[in-house]
């Protein structure tokens, strides 16, 4: 058996309901987190992270409501910042595009440094960036 080094990173694929708009939404929030595109065709796209971590949208084929983040399933995922600026660079971004939750701000519950904004993508899923 050889000995290679184990490389924890994953992905997650995303289904949603305008391709074009998730696009630009998507787009827009890991460029200034810094992800690189790895993939973008005409009904899907995708980037990766610095670590390694993979994230994909594709053209949903069965049209269902907004996705409420309290129903069960999938309920939210926190994309991390290199800072507290980037945190405040990304609510920038979004606010006028999208539902903020709130504005960014401190969770010491979380932990000490723990500074984050929560908000909805084109299809109501629920996202967060997150500098801790």
């Amino acid at each position: 058996m050889k000995n290679e080094a184990y490389d924890p990173s994953g992905h997650i694929k995303l289904s949603v309901t305008d391709i074009d708009k998730s696009k630009a939404f998507y787009s827009a929030l890991f460029k200034t987190l810094g992800f690189k595109r790895v993939a973008y065709g005409e009904l899907k796209a995708g980037w990766v992270t610095n670590g390694g971590f993979g994230i994909s949208i594709v053209q949903a084929k069965i049209l269902r409501p907004k996705h409420k983040f309290t129903a069960p399933g999938f309920h939210h995922l926190c994309l991390k910042a290199r800072s507290t600026k980037v945190v405040d660079s990304v609510y920038k971004l979004i606010k006028a595009k999208t539902h903020a939750y709130d504005a960014p701000q401190k969770y010491p519950e979380y932990s000490k440094k723990y500074y984050a904004v929560f908000f909805a993508d084109p299809d109501g899923m629920k996202l967060e960036v997150a500098y801790y």
